[in-house]
């Protein structure tokens, strides 16, 4: 029920916009649809507010249901505004919609824990970070926050699938969202730089002496190609690093290892020691039940 009303709310604020087109599908239509809302943006604060407001519940609501085609305004984005504003506001839309997906991906948390739970406690292991009740092993893994921000920063899962994945795993939405929020901030800035990169060498006039390698090759255009370019490989010049961060444990000094290699070897002493117990236990309870039945034999007869 949710999603038809969601989708009809979004549908009814698209269709308020002055544009020709009804969603871009091809690089063309992204740019004359660029053209347009920039037109339309010019004209004063209103509209400006108006495409904001209609891009915010678009883009919370593609990424609360995970429908691709988001990074169409990621593009818009950085066309319209300036690259920096557009990176902060589209990251956050981000954040927002991935939270509601999380928070849509509740409810079936006892379907699969019922059905699935050797599944669904690995994913919980991988997110949390915490494989076992031992105070060491939790201390020494990273944070949920750092770890499903480099999941979305090395792109070994989908984020559709890390948005679902916390929702049914029951991960607290502080570190939801200030994952998605860090992990989706240097993709949203890649895509944001492209819309302004883009917009520039449209806003060039035809009858312009100046052609577009020339444009190209000015050191603004050139600054932003480096850093476009280092936002881009970043996450994969590092995806080892990243991962060893996810899976091995900081450094833990010799002292605490050794605090907590005593601890350890306390607590398996008192579990070998409850369950000796429990088997003389067991071992008592069965001599007697052969003792009862001795005695049942033995009445019988008489």
């Amino acid at each position: 029920m949710m999603f038809p009303v969601s989708t009809a709310l979004v549908v009814l604020c698209l269709s308020t916009l002055p544009i020709s087109l009804a969603w871009p599908r091809t690089l063309a239509d992204v740019a004359q649809l660029g053209r347009e809302l920039h037109g339309y943006t010019q004209s004063g604060p209103g509209p400006v507010a108006h495409v904001m407001g209609v891009m915010a519940i678009s883009a919370v609501w593609k990424h609360a249901w995970s429908i691709p085609g988001s990074v169409i305004w990621n593009v818009l984005g950085g066309a319209l505004f300036s690259p920096a504003y557009a990176t902060i506001l589209l990251t956050t839309l981000t954040m927002l919609g991935s939270a509601c997906a999380t928070l849509l991906a509740m409810p079936l948390a006892p379907f699969l824990t019922h059905f699935f739970p050797r599944a669904l406690d690995m994913t919980r292991n991988a997110l949390e970070g915490a494989s076992d009740a031992d105070e060491a092993s939790a201390q020494g893994r990273s944070s949920p926050w750092v770890r499903l921000s480099v999941l979305r920063l090395i792109g070994v899962v989908p984020w559709s699938g890390i948005n679902i994945a916390c929702g049914v795993c029951g991960v607290s939405m502080t570190d939801c969202m200030l994952g998605a929020f860090i992990g989706c901030l240097p993709w949203t800035a890649v895509t944001c730089q492209i819309g302004d990169i883009l917009q520039t060498v449209a806003s060039t006039p035809s009858p312009s002496p100046q052609s577009i390698s020339d444009l190209l090759t000015t050191p603004d255009i050139i600054l932003k190609l480096i850093f476009l370019s280092f936002l881009s490989l970043a996450p994969i010049l590092a995806r080892d690093r990243l991962r060893l961060l996810i899976s091995s444990p900081p450094h833990i000094s010799a002292e605490e290892k050794t605090k907590w290699a005593w601890v350890q070897q306390w607590r398996t002493k008192l579990r070998s020691r409850s369950l000796t117990r429990m088997q003389q236990r067991e071992q008592s309870l069965k001599e007697l039940a052969v003792l009862v039945e001795e005695k049942r034999a033995l009445e019988l007869p008489s």
